[in-house]
């Protein structure tokens, strides 16, 4: 690998900068650096990642976040350096969920003193007297629309989809780039 230049980011499939084969890169996970000890790598980032600016300045956090350039396209929302985007998690509502209907029936609706249960048709529930619970039930068992309730309780669940392991990492320590604008 030729010489880094300050400010470049790379995907490294393991830990280069934190197993010290490497002191010119640093992972970016957002931390924060004391710009004295980083002052050329301030130099080309400053604030854009967050930070005070006088005495610190923050890496970008790439671990685990959508990566994304910045502009705007055609029918794109605009994006800003630094911007922070997407999330590892997600919530799914009940009105994001496939529409389906289960059906309950304890017994036969036929049975002598069987109590309808809520629902309406097809989809009414029987209890039968001489069903105590212990028994299985018959094997065309159907459940009432209104039987079986909602449920996940807004928890939200793993969103990644599959990945491939990698760490980017900032170079703090190589060729300083010029801007020539020649």
């Amino acid at each position: 690998m030729s010489d880094p230049f300050v400010g470049e980011i790379q995907a490294f499939p393991f830990t280069f900068a934190a197993d010290g084969f490497n002191s010119a890169w640093l992972p970016c996970f957002g931390q924060l650096l004391p710009i004295q000890r980083y002052t050329p790598l301030f130099a080309l980032i400053g604030t854009y990642y967050g930070g005070n600016g006088t005495t610190n300045f923050a890496l970008p956090n790439l671990s685990g976040a959508i990566t994304n350039g910045q502009g705007d396209g055609p029918g794109l929302q605009p994006r800003v350096i630094g911007e922070a985007m997407g999330t590892s998690t997600a919530f799914l509502t009940t009105a994001e969920m496939p529409a389906h209907t289960h059906t309950l029936q304890l017994g036969s609706k036929a049975a002598a003193n069987a109590t309808p249960g809520p629902g309406t048709g097809v989809g009414i529930v029987a209890i039968d007297p001489s069903f105590n619970g212990f028994l299985a039930p018959p094997g065309n068992t159907t459940l009432a629309v209104n039987a079986v309730t909602p449920n996940g309780q807004s928890i939200p669940h793993d969103n990644m989809q599959p990945t491939q392991a990698l760490i980017w990492c900032i170079c703090y320590a190589g060729i300083f780039p010029s801007f020539n604008n020649s």
